[in-house]
């Protein structure tokens, strides 16, 4: 099972510190935004002071519960690759049947990589047995490749994120 505290580390430091974004109002810290605390229900009553103030502990413990143990990637057997998943999903999200994110670009590349699992997002039994009967290195090869992919559609079909694909290809490959 993959280590937690590595793999928050990483995303920490990809994440950076407090930003009001001007363009899309988006208020974020340590990769925490106000809009997931709000619609979370971590803290129905944060504003921007509540972001601005918001201490690493506290970004980790959110990671912790909505993200690593709620999406089960703890359970990833290579810590490489629970790490880019960790961090993707922060960046990403986990994704859907409706909308792709980096738990059904995962599923997708397990796919492709000859598994068996759904592609929903899911992270749940079967798709952990398959993420971890694969070579890890060949699935996270995989998984990489897919995610520029993913990066690549977003920034072609958004003008106002198409500035971020630079920044998106550079963690992905970091």
């Amino acid at each position: 099972m993959a280590d937690f505290e590595r793999a928050v580390a990483l995303t920490l430091q990809n994440e950076g510190g407090f930003f009001h974004n001007p363009v899309t109002g988006e208020i974020v810290n340590h990769g925490v935004t106000l809009k997931f605390v709000l619609s979370s229900g971590y803290k129905p009553d944060a504003d921007e002071d509540f972001i601005r103030n918001l201490s690493v502990a506290q970004a980790s413990q959110i990671y912790k519960t909505y993200f690593w143990d709620c999406y089960h990637i703890g359970s990833i057997n290579d810590q490489d690759l629970a790490n880019k998943v960790f961090d993707l999903t922060v960046n990403m999200g986990p994704g859907g049947k409706q909308r792709p994110g980096a738990l059904t670009v995962l599923q997708s590349a397990v796919k492709a990589c000859g598994g068996q699992c759904t592609v929903d997002g899911i992270l749940g039994p079967i798709s952990i047995v398959q993420i971890n009967a694969l070579d890890a290195a060949t699935l996270l090869a995989q998984y990489k490749q897919l995610v520029a992919q993913r990066y690549t559609a977003i920034a072609d079909g958004n003008t106002e994120l198409a500035g971020d694909l630079t920044g998106w290809l550079s963690r992905l490959d970091a």
